[in-house]
């Protein structure tokens, strides 16, 4: 995931370093008013985060000019203070998406922010199915016809991607803007790579072809047919992992996050 991130006041430094923990990429800006050219020029992200001050009400004039400059992707406000209620609701007229106020915990807000992405995407919860392939974002964890699928933590942000991005075509600079920092990124040849691998392992789980290659411009995740999925399954290698009986589920990060 990437996001734009501003303040009205102070530093999101804290923020990105919480947020860096879950693998969420962080384009911080030196003001909210610079937040528009930034998306445009930058993106694309999957949302924007703000941070404001108390009381939230002076921060509601910025955020209006952003709806009305033409901001459409969703907004969270990180808020530093208690909730007061009255100040909550017109935050959400004003355009805000979510109000999260301190103190908070960084898993709850990252859950708010993949709940936001999904939804965007037209997703409805946790787990992004297309076939016979299910991911599940809340467990980490990649399954075909409930066998698990063993991807590494990259492998499984690819595909991640692609799945929240159904239909839509992803050349490999947006791969590279989405999945890795600028000062990070490797040739854009290993989205290639990492194609290659999911394609194999997701093949030998007994999963019908999702990811279709538009030859000089980049992938897509499309629905399979139900012919493709029942022939998919015939291939299925025995050395598929079969279902777990339970979830291992990762360990909770307690990360604070001061205002």
């Amino acid at each position: 995931m990437r996001i734009a991130i501003a303040a009205d006041h102070g530093s999101t430094a804290d923020l990105e370093a919480a947020l860096a923990e879950f693998g969420v990429l962080c384009d911080p800006t030196e003001s909210i008013a610079e937040l528009p050219s930034v998306v445009a020029l930058s993106g694309p992200y999957d949302l924007v985060l703000l941070r404001v001050g108390q009381p939230l009400r002076n921060s509601l004039p910025a955020l209006r000019d952003l709806r009305r400059r033409g901001m459409t992707l969703p907004i969270i406000l990180s808020c530093s203070g208690p909730a007061v209620p009255e100040e909550e609701e017109a935050a959400l007229h004003a355009g805000a998406d979510d109000v999260i106020f301190h103190p908070f915990r960084a898993p709850v807000l990252h859950a708010r922010m993949q709940a936001m992405a999904r939804r965007a995407r037209g997703y409805t919860s946790a787990e992004l199915v297309c076939g016979n392939v299910i991911l599940d974002q809340e467990q980490h964890a990649v399954t075909v016809d409930g066998a698990r699928v063993n991807l590494t933590a990259r492998e499984f942000d690819f595909l991640e991607t692609l799945m929240l991005h159904k239909g839509v075509l992803l050349t490999k600079e947006r791969f590279m803007t989405r999945l890795y920092a600028d000062s990070e990124a490797p040739d854009s040849k290993i989205v290639d790579v990492f194609v290659c691998k999911l394609r194999r392992k997701l093949a030998a789980a007994g999963a019908a072809e999702i990811i279709r290659t538009v030859w000089g411009r980049g992938y897509v995740v499309f629905e399979p047919s139900t012919q493709a999925i029942e022939a998919a399954r015939l291939t299925r290698q025995p050395e598929a992992e079969p279902a777990p009986r339970g979830w291992v589920r990762r360990a909770p990060r307690f990360l604070a996050v001061p205002a």
